[in-house]
Order: structure tokens, then C-alpha cells, then sequence
């Protein structure tokens, strides 16, 4: 794997280049996960102790190709461990000017992963970041089958919503695999959908705290520092792999990807786009 980084304003593009593949074979190579049979065991070293995230992965057509781990998923996970300041298991480098583009991991809590699959990335975000709340999105079926399973077995379980929230039908879980054990959900969200989009919203203005005033300073760092934080949009979205034409013919889904991204965007958040050049 060669590693490219790419900045822009509030982007974070991280590409790996891999050896040329076969264009009859519509299903690409992974070099990281290479068996979509098996689960997929994630380890790194939080404070010194291993840490191991493990994640189930099916091959089956329904839930093609988000029920299958793919390469940028590990290195977005990498990418994230590193981040916080914990060590990757695997001699994997994240470039220096990547991780000096956040401006500080405290920041950092709440995360909406789109396109999410088997939800390594998301759950390796909410372990090491210690979200207040980490939502990962993709299409119904995947979420059911797939990623919502792999939550509930890298977590506690869920408890029945009382007190403050009683209407809410769904809680976030609290991982229990060290790091950080950050507050994490699955829900279903087709992009472009505006019914899907504001059950999100809905889920982060619910479950994340409301910012405390900030001091007022003399001279603002950026018109941005100055700018109040909307609770709905996420501080992180992560986007890994979603450029894959799963198969000949597909239709592009870039327009509606935009969309939603565009939907969730404030003024603080940072998207950390991961695809690999085919």
C-alpha cells in the first residue's frame, strides 16, 4: 500500500494506491481483508495494553458490498488510532500533516460514519475518541444484518430508555472494549432520503450535550471558533470506500452522497473522506 495524503479546507482525503487489478473481475482485491467468510479481528494498544475489536463479515449478494471489510476501512481505522494517540498494531504509517490537520481530538465528539458496512471504522472511532455519540449509517439491510450485530458484540448491551428521554426508541450502546468506550448506534440512512437524514439529526440533538458558551476572545483565531455549534451536525463524518462500482452498469450515487453530506455539514465539522485509486 502506498499512502497518499490530500488536504483541502475542511477535507481529509485519504487515498491508497494498490497494484493495478484485472477489469474483468468486478469484485476488486483486497491486499488488508481477504476473506469476506471470516470475521475480522482489529487489534491496537491503548496505554499500553492490546486491544482487539472483532468484526463479523458476510459475502452474501443481499448485503453486497457493505457486508464485506474493505482495505480503507483498516486504514481509516489506523488513521483514527493514531489520532488519539494510541499505537496501531500493524507498522502501518499515517503521514504527519493528516493528523496535524485536526486541531484537537477533544473537539471531536460526535461522528457520523455514511456508508458504514461492517462498522469497524465506526466502532474503532467511538473506542478511541470517546464520542459522546458515534452514528453509523448505511442502507436498512446492511444495518440489520451486518452492522448492528457487530455493535452489540463489541458493546454492552442496550438499556431501556427512562428518565430524560423516554420517547426515544433507540439507545446508543457503551462500547466495553477499552479505549475510550465511546456511546455508539447503527440506524438506517439512504442518502438523499430527508426522512432518514433528520431521524439522524434528531438522534444527535437527543443524545449529545448542548455546548457551553465560550469565553469571548479578544482576537478569534477564525470567523469559524466564533460560530455556534449545531448539536445535529456531527463534529466528524467519515466517508470509507463509497466510490466502488459494485457492480457493471451501477448507477452513480455521488449527487445524493453530496447531498446528505452537505445536510450534516457545519461550519466545525471535518470529513474524512478514505478511497482507493482503481
Amino acid at each position: 500500500f502506498n499512502v497518499i495524503e490530500s488536504l483541502t479546507n475542511k477535507v481529509l482525503y485519504i487515498m491508497a494506491a494498490t497494484p493495478e487489478e484485472s477489469s474483468t473481475v468486478n469484485r476488486p482485491r483486497n491486499f488488508l481483508c481477504t476473506d469476506a467468510t471470516k470475521p475480522y479481528e482489529y487489534c491496537y494498544y491503548s496505554y499500553g495494553k492490546p486491544v482487539s475489536i472483532v468484526v463479523d463479515q458476510t459475502p452474501e449478494d443481499e448485503t453486497w458490498p457493505g457486508g464485506a471489510l474493505w482495505d480503507i476501512g483498516v486504514l481509516l481505522s489506523h488513521f483514527l488510532v493514531a489520532l488519539a494517540g494510541f499505537q496501531p498494531s500493524k507498522s502501518i504509517t499515517t503521514p504527519p500533516r493528516l493528523l496535524a490537520a485536526v486541531p484537537s481530538i477533544k473537539a471531536l465528539q460526535s461522528v457520523l460514519e455514511l456508508g458504514c458496512g461492517v462498522g469497524l471504522t465506526g466502532i474503532v472511532a467511538a473506542a478511541v475518541l470517546g464520542t459522546e455519540l458515534t452514528i453509523l449509517t448505511d442502507l436498512d439491510v446492511v444495518v440489520e444484518k451486518v452492522t448492528n450485530p457487530n455493535i452489540e458484540n463489541n458493546s454492552s448491551p442496550a438499556t431501556t430508555a427512562t428518565g430524560k428521554h423516554p420517547q426515544q426508541r433507540q439507545v446508543p450502546y457503551r462500547l466495553t472494549k477499552a479505549g475510550k468506550r465511546g456511546r455508539i448506534m447503527a440506524m438506517p440512512l439512504c442518502w438523499g432520503n430527508s426522512h432518514d437524514e433528520q431521524a439522524v439529526m434528531d438522534c444527535f440533538q437527543t443524545w449529545t450535550k448542548e455546548e457551553k458558551p465560550r469565553r469571548k476572545q479578544k482576537q478569534p483565531k477564525s470567523s469559524v471558533a466564533t460560530l455556534p455549534k449545531d448539536r445535529r451536525q456531527p463534529d466528524v463524518i467519515i466517508i470509507g470506500d463509497v466510490a466502488y462500482q459494485h457492480y457493471p452498469g451501477a448507477p452513480s450515487h455521488f449527487d445524493e452522497l453530496l447531498s446528505t453530506v452537505l445536510t450534516f455539514l457545519g461550519p466545525h465539522t471535518i470529513v474524512i473522506f478514505g478511497t482507493r485509486m482503481r
